[in-house]
Order: C-alpha cells, then sequence, then structure tokens
C-alpha cells in the first residue's frame, strides 16, 4: 500500500470514528439527560407518596369526623321535607310569610349506562327547597337568613336575589336553601320464626 492510500485510509478511518463516535456520544448524553429526568421525576412522586403515607393519619380523623357530623337522611325526599320544616319554622317565628316554596331536584348528567357520571358523584348528597317572599321587612329577613345558615348542620344558602319592593326597607327575595347530607340505609325488617 502506498503511503497516499495508507494517510487516505487513515483519514477516512478518523472520519468514520468521530461521526460514529460523535454520533454515539449524542445518544448517550441524550438518554443520560432522559434518564435524569425519570430520576427526578420518580423522587417528586416518592414525595409525594411519603407526603401522602405522613397524612394518613389525618384525613382518615377528617373522614371519622365528618361520618359523625354529616347529617343522615333516609332519602332526598326526607331530606328536603325537613330543610322545608325548617325553613318554615325560622319564618313563623320571625313573622315571615313565605309566598312560594318549591323543591328544586338535582339534576344528573347519566352516562350510556344510565348511571350517573363519576364526576357528579360526591361525598354528599344535597336537598334544595327554593322560597320566595314577597315585601317582608329587611331586618326580620336578614335574622331569618342567619338563623338557616348553619355550616355545623351542613345547611346553606346556595343563592339569593333580592330586590326593594318599594315600600319602607321591605325587600322582595328568592332563595335557595340547600342542605347536604349523606343518604344512610334503612334496616330492612324481617320476620323471624
Amino acid at each position: 500500500m502506498k503511503k497516499s492510500e495508507k494517510a487516505l485510509l487513515t483519514a477516512f478511518a478518523v472520519l468514520f470514528l468521530v461521526i460514529v463516535g460523535g454520533g454515539g456520544g449524542t445518544l448517550a448524553f441524550r438518554n443520560y439527560l432522559e434518564v435524569r429526568e425519570e430520576v427526578e421525576s420518580l423522587r417528586e412522586r416518592l414525595a409525594e407518596m411519603n407526603l401522602a403515607v405522613s397524612q394518613g393519619a389525618d384525613w382518615a380523623e377528617r373522614h371519622g369526623w365528618l361520618d359523625e357530623h354529616v347529617p343522615g337522611f333516609t332519602s332526598g325526599q326526607d331530606a328536603s321535607a325537613r330543610l322545608l320544616e325548617a325553613i318554615t319554622q325560622e319564618a313563623d317565628k320571625l313573622g315571615l310569610a313565605i309566598g312560594g316554596k318549591e323543591f328544586v331536584d338535582q339534576v344528573k348528567a347519566l352516562g350510556p349506562d344510565g348511571l350517573p357520571l363519576e364526576q357528579d358523584l360526591g361525598y354528599f348528597d344535597k336537598a334544595t327547597v327554593k322560597a320566595t317572599l314577597t315585601g317582608v321587612p329587611e331586618q326580620a329577613f336578614f335574622a331569618w337568613l342567619h338563623a338557616l345558615q348553619q355550616p355545623q348542620s351542613f345547611r346553606g344558602v346556595t343563592r339569593l336575589q333580592i330586590n326593594p319592593s318599594g315600600s319602607n326597607k321591605a325587600i322582595n327575595a328568592e332563595v335557595e336553601f340547600t342542605q347536604f347530607y349523606r343518604e344512610k340505609s334503612v334496616p330492612k325488617v324481617t320476620k323471624a320464626n
């Protein structure tokens, strides 16, 4: 082999090694960066999991508190009836006349199988009653609202529309009260032989 052929062969060999080595080095560097990113995301996930495990007792305690304090009704009709009863009792105490009372049905989106969609199912069930008052004294109305708005009973005002009635400090109002509850099952009565 001639000297020029050897030089040319050496040049091509070096060029080949640079191209292949550079490509291999680039590939190795990219893989290193991907592995590093994956390790970092796994560290973050592990930290989140450790936090969730450490807070497990707190969440169990909160769940227990909810089970103890959330009102339980046998059905939505029972919850609506009790809510309407509380609304009318407070109105009677303050001398307010409720013009219209209406149970508001909860519209749940149904899936293709006819069951409520997962996102519509929550921890609480709720019953809503809409009350319409006309020409009621402002002070008595707000005292009524204050008496019915009870977070500890999981009951509150969820919609309120007030308009002046034109006479001295009297208002027209439309109020929706919502009672949040858990539906409890009714024990079945069986006949013992």
